[in-house]
């Protein structure tokens, strides 16, 4: 799965992994529902995570009461948007249930996240840029994909073209090509980087007066 394609689960884990695979809770769907992984591994801020879709036959009410019973009420149930995240501590993990209405059934994603695993010093965005003032909100790492792969996130003050300006100086100083022209519209930036093997691409928008950075490095 190629990093572009995960940008639309960030806002999963915006949301509040290294145990042996079989050691991980494996959460039961409710009947009628399917589920697809994410990723064989990912690390979400320096936490090690599994993560699943899931498309079900029951109504998004339907899916949280299942886990509501399920876990003996013992959970926090929030709303994002549209959708409710349900969440339940178990042993040293930690796992969300995000439901959302979808036809007549529902959909949603299973995050499971080793608590235990949390480092004691993780730097989010460590070894790429910054512009002045940035604040880096996600790095997530897909390390035992067939092609490796990080996204990091951050905001900062900067217009997109001026990020877009900074971003082209301290990129091509460290050693990484334009793979194409840079693409700048009203309010968004998108440019693209090969260094050897990796390659990376930069996609700078304008949010809530601010703009929003968001990295893919493949081979990182």
């Amino acid at each position: 799965m190629g990093a572009e394609r995960r940008l639309p689960w960030l806002a999963f884990a915006l949301l509040p992994g290294a145990a042996c695979a079989f050691s991980w809770p494996q959460p039961p769907l409710p009947s009628g529902t399917a589920s697809a992984e994410v990723a064989r591994r990912i690390v979400f801020n320096g936490l090690d995570m599994r993560a699943q879709t899931f498309q079900s036959q029951q109504s998004q009410a339907d899916v949280v009461a299942y886990y509501r019973k399920l876990w003996d009420g013992k959970v926090v149930v929030n709303a994002m948007g549209n959708a409710e995240v349900v969440g339940h501590q178990q042993g040293d993990y930690y796992i969300t249930v995000q439901v959302s209405r979808f036809g007549s059934g529902s959909k949603g994603d299973i995050g499971i996240i080793d608590v235990a695993s949390a480092p004691k010093h993780f730097e989010r965005g460590a070894g790429l840029p910054q512009p002045m003032g940035s604040r880096v909100f996600n790095d997530i790492a897909y390390p035992d994909d067939p092609t490796p792969a990080r996204t990091v996130a951050m905001r900062n003050a900067l217009s997109p073209a001026q990020n877009a300006s900074y971003f082209r100086e301290r990129l091509m100083a460290d050693g990484w090509k334009s793979a194409d022209a840079s693409q700048c519209a009203s309010g968004s930036c998108v440019m693209r980087y090969e260094r050897g093997d990796s390659k990376m691409t930069l996609v700078m928008s304008q949010l809530d007066g601010q703009s929003q950075v968001v990295i893919n490095v493949l081979n990182p």
